[in-house]
Formats: C-alpha cells, structure tokens, sequence
C-alpha cells in the first residue's frame, strides 16, 4: 500500500512558503518535481566522484566507481521501460535530442515520406520537417479530431509502401490524449515502416513495455519523470541502432583511430556507445537511475490509478463552471492527468489567469503552465491563433498532488469566473 503523503515529504519545495503562501504545483507537465532521493544520488556523484566514466576513459577507482555507477542505471532505465537489452539505451540530453538523432541519421530518399500527427510537440514534429526539407522528401500530417484524438484509419490513409518512418505523440501535453499507438505501429509495420513515439507524457505517468508495443525507437525526457534536467533516453532496436549512423562524432565512440599512409581510419564502438560522443553528464546519469527506482517502488499501476481519479475530478470540476473550453477528450479515461482550457469569455486571456492563480489566491500560489505548449498546429486546426496571441492554460498533475489541491484549485477558479461574468 502506497502512503501518499510520505510520498510528498519526499519532495522539500513542497514545505516551503513563498510570500507567505504555500505552493500547489500544476506544472508537472513541464518539469516534475525532483524527490530527496534524486538529487542525494547526484550529489553523491559530485561530491565522492567527480570523475570520467565511459570506455577508454579514467581507469582509476573514481573513473571504474563512475563508470559502473552509470552502466547501473542505464540498466535500471533498461528495465523501467522493458527493454531487451541495455545496449538499448542511449543517452541524451533530452527526448528533443533523441527524437533529433533518429531524424537526422535514418536513410531517407526523395521518393519516401515521412507521416507524423498535428498533435505533435515541436520536438517531434520539426526535425522530421527538416530532414524532408533536405531530402527533397514528403512529410504527411494525419490531423487528430477535433477533440484531439487520433483515428487509426487516418493513419492507414496516410501511411504507404513508400512510408520509411512514423512518429508520434504517445500522450498529448496539450490535449492529454493517449494515442491507440498498439494499432498505428500494427498498420506502419505492414508496410515496412519504422515507428518512433515520444514516451516524454506517457512514460512517467503509465507503465511502459516497449517490447509489448513493438516501437522501433522512442525517447523520454527524465525531467518529466522526477529526474534531473539535461539527461533523456532514446530507446532503439538493437539491429536498428547497429545500421544508424552516428549522429556526432569525437571522443568516447571510437575503438581506434589508425593512421596509415597519411589517412586516418576510425572504427567506431557498437551501440549504445557510438552515439554518446564526448564527456557525459554523469550525475544525470545517477539521478535518471534513482527517478526510475522512485516511480517503480511506488509501481507504475498505483501512479496511474492515483492520476485517473485525479483527471477525473479536474476534468469534471472545470466542465461544471461552463465558463471555460477544454481541449481533448472530455472522457478523463482517455486522457493523461492535465487539462488545458482557456476562457469562454474574452475579458480575460490565458496569461491573466495564470498570473491571478501565482499571486492573487489567498494562501496559496497555484502554479500553472499557459502558452500554446509547443504545439501550434493543432491550436490553428481548432481555431486558437498562436500568432494573434492566443493561448490555453494548462493544470497537470503528478504523484505529489492531493484531492484537496484540486479542490482549493476548483473553488478559486469558481471565484475567478464569477469575477470576469
């Protein structure tokens, strides 16, 4: 049985009063909170190491402790998403960076295409763009329905023998919708076609077996998931990664240079290593370890369950006021544990309310997200012009939230609503 309220003593920020107020944190979407177990696990590494790890590098006790340290936890990364192997897992600096890598070293032809979704992030969106810029190939987009789900069938119009790779957004930040990712990697690999997903949304919240969906790649940003930022994890088929070519090359990746008859010769190590060129970052590498021990002890399951009732009731209570419009699916079973809304009325914009929420709330400053998440060609599909300053507000959630937050959350956005009729 998991006891939630030791689960948030694990996260001091928690505690502390800013202005006088207490915090209730609604932007775990964009960066998760960092548990005293995730940031002791760093320390130890600059405070007892502070040495290089990898092949070729320090052989001393502090390089060999490092090195095994960091191997450790790419195992435990292994393991969290189901892998086969840890030869699997690259590091990266972020789920952009993987998503980027993929992008930039698939072979592509003019003739092929590439087919992604307009409910992507930026991330997964943009680096297949430029690559189809570059190759002269054709980048199709399924458009996701108006409540930002996605049809299988679509896919199926879009994707074709032609097709060399697929990728999408596991779940929306914008909309919360869970993708039917099983039935999409189903179609694209019947025509050949390989299939990256961006876990960054879903990876944290939902347990994830890469092997039982039968992606070829997929990343994950660890900041999202109670880990330190500037360290993500792109996930591949070993005889995928074994073909790619690397994305950047220097020290760290090669077993030899030669240098024969005025040339050099490199041969480079196999994966995971060929792709972490140059000194890593070591201590993100610990801290995504102790994230990934953090949510398992609790188990996946009990995180879920936990966030459907709190989708349920943050979705519930905002519809009731009817003042405001809800991106994504109004059924809280088909979506991750965030909404984003924007008011109905145009007294106010997003930016307002996100500002009223950090001062304006009697002992309590309600952190939020507002903006267009990264995600503008789905808010042009729907209407919301990004350019024209338009926007949502977006609550989300996470394992250190309570009932009583959302409520204190709901009874002040009841307030707001009657202040602006």
């Amino acid at each position: 049985m998991v006891i939630w309220s030791r689960i948030r003593k694990d996260f001091p920020v928690l505690s502390e009063l800013y202005d006088g107020k207490s915090l209730i944190y609604f932007d775990s979407a964009c960066m998760a909170l960092k548990p005293v177990q995730v940031w002791k696990a760093m320390e130890y590494y600059y405070k007892y190491l502070g040495a290089c790890g990898g092949a070729g590098r320090s052989t001393h006790s502090l390089g060999v402790e490092t090195s095994l340290l960091t191997e450790e936890a790419r195992d435990k990364i292994t393991n969290f998403i189901h892998a086969e192997s840890s030869n699997e897992i690259i590091w990266t600096r972020n789920a952009t960076e993987g998503l980027n890598l993929v992008a930039a070293t698939i072979p592509l032809e003019k003739d092929e295409n590439v087919v992604t979704t307009t409910l992507e992030h930026h991330s997964g969106m943009l680096p297949f763009f430029k690559r189809c810029k570059e190759t002269g190939s054709e980048l199709r987009l399924v458009e996701a329905r108006e409540d930002g789900t996605l049809n299988p069938a679509d896919f199926e119009e879009k994707i074709d023998d032609k097709t060399k790779i697929v990728s999408f957004v596991h779940a929306s930040n914008l909309t919360g919708t869970v993708a039917p990712l099983k039935e999409v990697v189903k179609i694209a690999h019947e025509h050949d076609a390989l299939v990256i997903s961006d876990e960054a949304q879903y990876a944290p919240h939902q347990k994830l077996d890469v092997r039982d969906i039968d992606v070829d790649f997929c990343v994950l940003s660890v900041h999202k998931a109670c880990g330190p930022t500037g360290i993500g994890v792109l996930y591949g088929k070993y005889e995928l990664l074994e073909s790619l070519d690397m994305f950047m090359v220097g020290g760290d990746v090669i077993e030899d240079v030669v240098y024969e008859g005025n040339k050099v010769i490199p041969k480079y190590l196999p994966p995971p290593h060929k792709f972490e060129a140059g000194l890593q970052n070591y201590g993100g590498m610990l801290g995504a370890g102790a994230a990934v021990d953090y949510l398992t002890n609790i188990g996946m399951d009990n995180v879920h369950n936990r966030e459907l009732s709190f989708s349920k009731k943050l979705l519930e209570g905002i519809l009731e006021l009817d003042k405001f419009e809800v991106l994504g699916p109004l059924d809280y079973k088909q979506r991750a544990a965030l909404v984003s809304f924007r008011p109905k009325s145009d007294a106010v914009n997003h930016n307002d309310i996100v500002e009223y929420f950090n001062e304006m709330i009697p002992n309590h400053k309600i952190l939020m997200r507002s903006g267009n998440m990264c995600v503008h060609p789905f808010q042009y599909q729907i209407g919301i012009k990004p350019n024209k300053g338009e926007g949502v507000v977006r609550a989300s959630l996470y394992i250190y939230n309570t009932a009583n937050e959302i409520e204190i959350f709901l009874g002040a956005l009841e307030d707001f609503a009657k202040a602006i009729e």
